[in-house]
C-alpha cells in the first residue's frame, strides 16, 4: 500500500514529520525515530547568534497538561548551530530522509547567513515566524506583514531549496499564508504553538514554567482542532503546499488533517512524551484506515476530501447507535447525557446502554466512551 507523499519537490516515505522542538535539538531522537515510520525531521530552530538568555531553556520547560498536551516554552538554543553543520546533518541525511532545516525568522541577516552555511547540507528550510511565547517577550512576528516581506525579500534570493513557512493561528494566518505565498514560499506550515498561555502551582504560586512572566506555548491535542481548521482555511486560500501540525496524535488525526487539505503532518508533542514508537502506531492505523476505504487508493484523494463538504449548515444528525457486541455496560455515557436519554439495561443477557427516543444526537456519549471499545458510534459516512 504506497504511503507516500510530496511536498511540493520534496518526496516522502510516509506523510509523517518529526516537528521542530526540543527533542529535535540534536539527530538523536530522529534515529530511533526513523526506523518506526517517522519519514523526516525538522530541526530546532535555528539562530547565527544565541543571546546569552537564550542559551538555555529556562526549567521546569513543560508543564504537562491533562494527560497529553502541555505548556512549554523552549525559547533557547543549547548547542550551537555549527554542530548541524559540521556532523548532525550529516548523520540524518545518511538515513536517506528529508532534513529540513528551522530557522528563526526574527533576525533576517543572520537567517540569511544560515541559508548560505546550510545550502548542501539541507533538503530544505522552515522559516519560523510564530513563537507564540517567544512572541510575546520579543514582538510577534505570527502578525507581522512587514517583516514577512522585508524576510523574504531577503532570503528568497539566496536559495533554490524549497522554503516553508511557519505560521501559528492567528485571526490573520489566512492572510499571512496567502502574503507568504506571493513573495515565495513554497509550502505553509501550521500550527506552532498556540499562546502565549500559562499554569500556576497553587502549592508555591510560582508559574508551571520556568520561563519569565511565566508565559508558554500550548502543544498537544487540546489545540488540535484549531490546527485543523487553520489547516483547512488556509490549504483552500493557498495553491502551495500545506503542512498540517499541532495536537497530532492518531491516525485518525493524521487523516483528517489530510482531508482538511494538508499533504503531510509533523508531530511532536506526542512522540515527546510516548516516545518514538507512536509513529508506527499511527502508521498501522492509517494503513488499517486506507484498507478499509479501498476509494483513497492513494494518499492524494485524501487531501482536501472535507472542502466541498461544508458548505451549508446541517440540522439533522442521524441518531448514535450502540454497538452491542463493543458495549461493556461501563455506564461512563450516562452522566454526559444532559438529557437523560441514556440508560443501561441487561435484557440481552448483558448490561448494555440503551439510548432513548429523547436523544438530540448532541453525540457526548460517543466522545465520552472509552476510544479502546468504541461501542457508540453513528451513521455518518464520508
Amino acid at each position: 500500500m504506497n504511503i507516500t507523499t510530496n511536498v511540493g519537490s520534496i518526496s516522502f516515505e510516509t506523510p509523517l514529520m518529526l516537528a521542530s522542538g526540543y527533542i529535535t535539538e540534536k539527530p538523536d531522537f530522529f534515529l530511533k525515530a526513523s526506523s518506526f515510520g517517522c519519514a523526516g525531521m525538522v530541526t530546532r530552530s535555528l539562530k547565527e547568534h544565541v543571546p546569552s538568555e537564550r542559551s538555555r531553556v529556562p526549567a521546569p520547560r513543560y508543564s504537562i497538561l491533562g494527560e497529553s498536551s502541555m505548556l512549554n516554552c523552549e525559547w533557547g538554543n543549547e548547542h550551537p548551530w555549527t554542530q548541524w553543520r559540521d556532523g548532525w546533518a550529516e548523520k540524518v541525511r545518511n538515513t536517506k530522509k528529508p532534513l529540513i532545516i528551522s530557522l528563526s525568522g526574527r533576525d533576517i541577516e543572520g537567517c540569511s547567513h544560515l541559508i548560505d552555511a546550510f545550502s548542501g547540507l539541507a533538503d530544505g528550510f522552515e522559516i519560523n515566524v510564530s513563537c507564540s511565547h517567544s512572541g510575546a517577550l520579543h514582538g510577534n512576528l505570527n502578525l507581522d506583514f512587514t517583516h514577512l516581506h522585508k524576510l523574504f525579500g531577503t532570503i528568497r534570493s539566496r536559495t533554490r531549496l524549497p522554503i516553508w513557512l511557519k505560521l501559528s493561528y492567528s485571526p490573520f494566518v489566512v492572510e499571512m499564508a496567502v502574503e507568504g505565498e506571493k513573495i515565495g514560499a513554497d509550502a505553509i506550515v501550521c500550527t506552532n504553538s498556540v499562546g502565549p498561555g500559562m499554569l500556576i502551582d497553587i502549592a508555591t504560586g510560582l508559574p508551571k514554567v520556568g520561563m519569565k512572566g511565566g508565559a508558554g506555548g500550548l502543544t498537544g491535542p487540546a489545540i488540535f482542532p484549531i490546527a485543523l481548521r487553520s489547516v483547512y482555511e488556509i490549504s483552500r486560500a493557498v495553491d502551495i503546499p500545506v503542512v498540517g501540525v499541532g495536537g497530532i496524535s492518531s491516525a485518525d488525526d493524521v487523516i483528517q488533517m489530510m482531508m482538511a487539505g494538508a499533504c503531510a503532518v509533523q508531530l511532536y508533542t506526542c512522540p515527546a512524551l510516548k516516545g518514538p514508537k507512536v509513529f508506527a502506531e499511527i502508521l498501522q492505523g492509517m494503513r488499517a484506515f486506507l484498507a478499509s476505504h479501498p476509494e483513497f487508493d492513494s494518499l492524494e484523494k485524501i487531501v482536501g476530501h472535507s472542502h466541498d463538504k461544508s458548505a451549508v449548515h446541517r440540522f439533522e444528525a442521524p441518531l448514535p447507535k450502540v454497538v452491542e457486541e463493543k458495549c461493556t455496560g461501563c455506564g461512563i455515557c450516562i452522566p454526559s447525557c444532559a438529557f437523560d436519554a441514556i440508560s443501561l439495561s441487561g435484557s440481552t443477557g448483558k448490561v448494555i446502554a440503551v439510548i432513548h427516543d429523547n436523544c438530540i444526537s448532541c453525540n457526548a456519549c460517543l466522545g465520552v466512551c472509552p476510544s479502546g471499545l468504541k461501542a457508540i458510534a453513528t451513521t455518518y459516512t464520508l
